[in-house]
């Protein structure tokens, strides 16, 4: 597992800016995962890109959300099975700060972008480790996961932010907030109010 220092010292990096059309986000990331059955750590890529606003037919002015979309690219080794790649789309976050969410001290530079890091709460007992940055005024993207899985396929696997692009106008989408409910279903994630995480786990 990685801590947090390794996600500073991405901070001194600049990684890639991708090139996107003016009305969507592009979020490029390497993910990582041990199978149970054993062997060798295989790796892959996934995109998340935004898609319109999602249309209603309220009257009513709401909060522009747009959707999104999940496109996985193979690896050296190919693709895993299906059902890992659902898992593994269940870990995507581009919402607002939830209350569960709390900011951390320095970021991350993708091209000429500064985004400030961003964490979930996790309970010590539970070996998830999850960071988010700010990829523009009060929006968030997952920027690293780090987990240890006690049922199914994924033994361990690992997620990380390498390319970004944001639309001019960037929303929030519409199930933006998807990795904060697996982390609910997996008993990971500590609410707003409730005991911090153990500082040595972030220091």
């Amino acid at each position: 597992m990685k801590y947090f220092p390794v996600i500073c010292g991405l901070a001194l990096s600049a990684f890639s800016a991708l090139a996107a059309g003016p009305g969507e986000t592009v979020l490029d990331y390497k993910v990582g995962v041990r199978l149970r059955e054993g062997g060798p750590i295989r790796e892959f890529r996934m995109e998340l890109a935004t898609t319109p606003p999602v249309a209603t037919a309220s009257r009513r002015k709401h909060k522009r959300l747009v959707g999104w979309r999940l496109r996985a690219r193979p690896g050296r080794d190919g693709l895993p099975p299906a059902s890992v790649l659902t898992r593994v789309a269940g870990l995507f976050y581009l919402a607002e700060p939830a209350p569960s969410l709390v900011p951390r001290e320095g970021g991350v530079r993708f091209g000429n972008r500064f985004c400030r890091f961003w964490q979930a709460q996790t309970p010590a007992s539970v070996g998830a480790f999850v960071y988010l940055v700010e990829v523009a005024p009060d929006l968030l993207a997952l920027d690293y996961l780090s987990a240890s899985l006690a049922e199914g396929e994924i033994a361990t696997l690992e997620i990380h932010l390498e390319k970004v692009a944001m639309a001019r106008e960037p929303a929030p989408a519409e199930d933006g907030e998807r990795l904060l409910h697996t982390l609910r279903k997996w008993g990971a994630l500590l609410e707003a109010g409730n005991q911090m995480m153990e500082p040595e786990q972030i220091q």
